[in-house]
């Protein structure tokens, strides 16, 4: 029974009930989300609204079942599960939280949506549940990973409880580990070292993708990376398991690791379980280069997943509250699928940094990008930082470019 203060709201095309967060804020200082007695966070709308587009579009082309099952083992509020069971067809809902007030409530949204027969609501620890769908008949098609901090320890239970061919999100809000202020904590728990500069968060991004991989390839599953963006104060990532030792193996042959450069911010990657990067700088000879990995050193985004999705966005509206922020975040995450047809996807140069270094005014990025062009290379920009490109000019040929534009 739930036996404290709450307030409706609509997400989507689903009306739900919410706790009143506001009515529990301890302070002025306090974060009300964290006070309440089931934890909702309405700025994640933008993540909940991504999971339903994300899970449309999946199935629109990948899914090959007529009837998915779905789980998230730790709900929280339950607003996203409960959203996918009243809006998405052919589905069934598991729905999970240890929390026995989480669940109270879930329960409620699912009796007044009339959701019952189309849901499963327990009070179980996330990995009990997953590992309890580990046998193959009785996996998961679709697992939404998203706990409040690291998802390291739910991924090897997610990895066996994900069906073959698959569908798998997982949502980090460690980004202080995963970008470098805590580096044995990161190296502990994911299995890499982090860099901590202008490219953490797509370190971060491609680190969690390379954990996944890492995690799926012990059960014999590959990792086919579809969408991932970082937000605010979280990272996400979407990925399709696809059954196979030998594509199992390939994925692992995408992990490798990353040089960044504090001095002139070139960028350097290369493939291999083991490094082979230098600690010196090609370009400009600095010995102190920063070193990463491994972590995901191939695409990010299936293009047609990312296409279908901007449709998706764009001509639904009125089912994303969020949709001008993800249309936005989506135009250039399609600038930076182009990236990835060439060797300029592996992260970016941050160009307030650069003209910081060189004590020059910023340049307008798209001025840059066009001269960067007309030399024959290509450049994007990035959804991971303003004032940023992905290019796969040298940093010598960044820095005429910006010079060039400022006239100087």
């Amino acid at each position: 029974m739930v036996d404290y203060s709450l307030e409706t709201v609509v997400e989507g095309k689903t009306k739900v009930l919410v706790p009143d967060v506001e009515a529990f804020r301890k302070s002025p200082s306090s974060y009300p989300p964290s006070d309440a007695p089931v934890f909702y966070n309405k700025v994640m709308e933008l993540n909940r609204d991504f999971a339903l587009a994300t899970l449309r579009v999946y199935i629109a082309l990948y899914s090959k079942k007529e009837k998915l099952f779905y789980c998230e083992p730790m709900a929280g509020s339950g607003i996203r599960a409960v959203r996918i069971a009243n809006e998405i067809e052919n589905i069934f809902v598991v729905i999970n939280d240890k929390n026995p007030h989480a669940v109270d409530l879930i329960k409620e949204n699912v009796k007044q949506l009339h959701l019952t027969e189309k849901t499963s609501v327990y009070m179980d620890d996330a990995n009990e549940i997953m590992v309890r769908h580990a046998a193959e008949r009785n996996r998961f098609d679709v697992l939404d990973v998203d706990p409040f901090g690291s998802p390291s320890v739910f991924m090897d239970s997610a990895a066996q409880a994900l069906s073959y061919n698959g569908f798998l999100a997982v949502t980090s809000t460690d980004m202080a580990t995963m970008c470098g202020r805590y580096p044995k904590a990161c190296i502990r728990k994911y299995a890499s070292k982090p860099i901590h500069s202008s490219i953490s968060h797509e370190v971060a991004v491609r680190m969690l993708v390379g954990f996944i991989a890492t995690n799926l390839a012990r059960q014999g599953k590959s990792t086919k990376p579809i969408f991932a963006h970082s937000t605010e104060h979280y990272i996400r990532a979407y990925v399709i398991a696809e059954k196979g030792i030998t594509k199992a193996k390939e994925s692992m042959n995408t992990l490798g690791f990353l040089a960044h450069c504090p001095s002139c911010y070139a960028i350097e990657s290369k493939k291999g379980i083991i490094n082979t990067l230098s600690k010196q700088c090609p370009q400009c000879q600095n010995k102190n280069r920063l070193l990463g990995g491994p972590i995901w050193l191939g695409d990010l985004y299936d293009e047609p997943f990312v296409s279908k999705l901007k449709s998706e966005v764009d001509n639904n509206p009125e089912n994303y509250g969020s949709h001008k922020k993800m249309a936005k975040m989506l135009t250039l995450i399609e600038e930076e699928v182009k990236a990835q047809k060439t060797d300029a996807g592996i992260c970016f140069f941050d160009l307030h940094q650069i003209s910081d270094k060189l004590n020059i005014p910023s340049p307008k990025v798209e001025s840059v990008i066009e001269e960067i062009t007309k030399g024959g290379f290509s450049a994007t920009r990035t959804h991971f930082r303003t004032n940023s490109i992905k290019t796969n000019a040298p940093i010598d040929k960044i820095v005429s470019a910006m010079k060039k534009v400022l006239n100087i």
